[in-house]
């Protein structure tokens, strides 16, 4: 894990409504938390698996509805980085609300670190939304479009 990205570790716990990020990549681990000093090995913490097992996303997730999405009806970034609708700066996006698309089809780009990683439709269904603009940051698991 690199300087930088601890760095965006933190920025994202300072916006975050958690007290505790704990990350583990690459046998390195990191666990960040808000508030408070740091606390001797013995001393008691609060469970971490609250904070492993939430999702984290760049942005607030949306408004609780009578009757929840389906994970299945969200294509989420695969990967850190930035989210591209093209393939290239002025080429048509990859698709557009309204189009239908297959399971496996490409629907958009994480670029990180100069490498990018195609994002695919988990299943066949109509585009009903983008949620994330194009050019935005997001995190993996970034919930990207909304299928019908």
């Amino acid at each position: 894990m690199d300087l930088t990205h601890v760095r965006r570790l933190i920025d994202l716990l300072a916006t975050a409504p958690v007290a505790e990020l704990e990350v583990e990549e690459g046998g390195c681990r990191i666990r960040i938390t808000r508030g408070g000093g740091a606390q001797p090995d013995g001393a008691p913490s609060a469970p971490p698996a609250v904070v492993a097992h939430a999702p984290v996303a760049a942005v607030p997730p949306p408004a609780p509805t009578a009757a929840p999405v389906a994970e299945e009806a969200l294509i989420a970034a695969p990967s850190y980085g930035v989210f591209h609708l093209s393939p290239a700066p002025g080429a048509p996006p990859f698709v557009t609300v309204g189009q239908d698309v297959q399971a496996g089809q490409e629907v958009g780009l994480v670029e990180a670190m100069k490498v990018f990683n195609a994002v695919r439709a988990t299943q066949a269904g109509k585009i009903a939304a983008v949620l994330v603009e194009d050019g935005t940051e997001v995190e993996a698991g970034t919930p990207l479009f909304r299928l019908a």
